[in-house]
């Protein structure tokens, strides 16, 4: 995991709580950790690869790609949905969308 945004921290929270899930609801210990490493190492690896582009400083570097020479208004260079858009995609692949983290257990 790269040290993006406090990732590791963040991934380890989101795999504890996967875990203990999948501990709970499972008649053997063994079936649970398969079904835990099931859900989290695709989405793990998905944010490491993310990371690996940018991560979150996804904005940054789109506003850099259209504007290299500096700009006066990021307005005119990338809207605030495009912004908010590319905050929130990434988010979601890493778990922090206010749904997913908001979910019951």
């Amino acid at each position: 995991m790269y040290p993006v945004g406090s990732n590791g921290a963040s991934q380890a929270i989101l795999d504890a709580r996967a875990l203990a899930d999948r501990l709970r609801g499972a008649e053997h210990a063994r079936h649970a950790l398969w079904m835990y490493e099931q859900e989290r190492l695709p989405m793990t690896a998905q944010v490491v690869q993310m990371n690996r582009r940018g991560g979150p400083e996804g904005v940054i570097d789109a506003v850099e790609a259209r504007a290299p020479d500096g700009f006066g208004n990021v307005d005119e260079v990338l809207s605030f949905d495009e912004r908010k858009a590319i905050v929130r995609g990434y988010a979601s692949t890493a778990g922090f969308a206010r749904e997913q983290v908001n979910k019951a257990a």
